[in-house]
């Protein structure tokens, strides 16, 4: 998903890229829980039949399915801001905070719109400035970042 907005305090771009998420967190928490509940009466269920060993394999089951998850959302939140004004074009990357960034010149900032050799596969689109490159929206669609090109070339030029 891309999210464009003008910062009001000064003549500069702000673009937030971010995945496609289907479910929020409080829904998946949700479906977690009913998911546990179920497994647990099943478990349960069997336990009182005698099958107990169904149990502790339902707990495990459970378990492995709370960190896939846990694992999948984590990806799913994760957030690429580029924020372009006249002097320098600042890229962070992170999931609740910064955990890389980097600052190039505006002036001498170009967009590298590439295609990647091999068929069925998505195509490279970075910020960069004399051989040094950052790769944004890797997890875009190729229509996205058809979009995210045309704005970013958009907004250097009105920067």
């Amino acid at each position: 998903m891309v999210n464009i907005s003008k910062v009001e305090s000064r003549d500069a771009f702000r673009i937030v890229l971010s995945p496609n998420c289907s479910i929020t967190w409080n829904e998946l928490v949700i479906f977690y829980i009913f998911t546990c509940v179920v497994a647990i009466a099943i478990g349960l269920f069997f336990t009182f039949q005698g099958m107990w060993l169904v149990l502790p394999f339902s707990g495990l089951e459970m378990l492995a399915l709370g960190i896939g998850l846990y694992v999948t959302s984590r990806k799913v939140y994760r957030k690429e801001v580029i924020t372009l004004d006249p002097d320098r074009t600042r890229i962070e990357k992170g999931v609740q905070r910064v955990v890389q960034s980097w600052e190039f010149k505006t002036p001498w900032v170009r967009i590298i719109d590439e295609p990647t050799g091999a068929p069925n596969s998505a195509r490279r689109l970075a910020i960069g400035v004399h051989g040094a490159a950052v790769e944004v929206g890797s997890f875009l669609a190729d229509s996205e970042k058809d979009e995210l090109a045309f704005q970013l070339k958009d907004c250097i030029i009105r920067v």
